[in-house]
């Protein structure tokens, strides 16, 4: 099974998002049989949002079905993994805007999506499953917008039909068990990854 893990955590070693996803990539070797983890770290990537020559250039590749460019290149990685781990922190709502960007990378008509005869996006990716990991410095309450567009761009687009979420909350607020808080979250993310047997 190979793994594909979207790493934004653009703090490096020192995210406390990128802890929790380090932890549920262990407990997804141990749960699952035969895993190879890919890592794509996006912070070491240069990613850059379609302007309106990148676009022109990828909508002529992309209606000839020529997907072999560098262009596609992070929409062929993901259509072939069998299993998408997110780690992002929580910033602004909703994630970092390098991962909205990489986003815009992978939603590629012809290789990871296509439309139906009336018109509706079907998925072409090979995986099914998505986990998506984040921290943040307060409480996310009912406002998960991060999640909740991966949840639409993948599930209505991409053809996802499991997508799950971890997190660990108010690590900023003043006068929280903050390492507390990570290792409970690091339990219920490992009990998550071992319901999925």
């Amino acid at each position: 099974m190979k793994v594909l893990f979207v790493n934004c955590c653009v703090r490096g070693e020192a995210s406390r998002t990128l802890r929790l996803c380090r932890a549920a990539l262990e407990q997804i070797q141990e749960t699952l049989e035969d895993v190879t983890i890919e890592e794509l770290d996006l912070d070491k990537e240069e990613i850059l949002p379609l302007n309106g020559q990148r676009l022109a250039q990828r909508h002529a590749l992309e209606e000839k079905g020529e997907f072999d460019g560098p262009i596609f290149r992070y929409a062929r990685q993901f259509a072939a993994a069998d299993l998408i781990v997110f780690g992002a922190p929580y910033w602004e709502y909703q994630f970092p805007a390098l991962l909205r960007c990489y986003l815009e990378q992978i939603s590629v008509c012809g290789l990871t999506f296509a439309y139906t005869e009336d018109g509706r996006p079907k998925g072409m990716c090979k995986a099914d499953r998505l986990f998506y990991i984040t921290t943040a410095g307060g409480p996310i309450l009912h406002r998960n917008c991060g999640f909740d567009y991966i949840k639409t761009l993948c599930g209505d687009m991409l053809g996802f039909t499991q997508m799950d979420w971890a997190a660990a909350e108010c690590l900023d607020v003043w006068g929280e068990d903050v390492e507390g808080r990570l290792r409970q979250a690091e339990t219920e993310l490992r009990a998550k990854i071992k319901a999925w047997k």
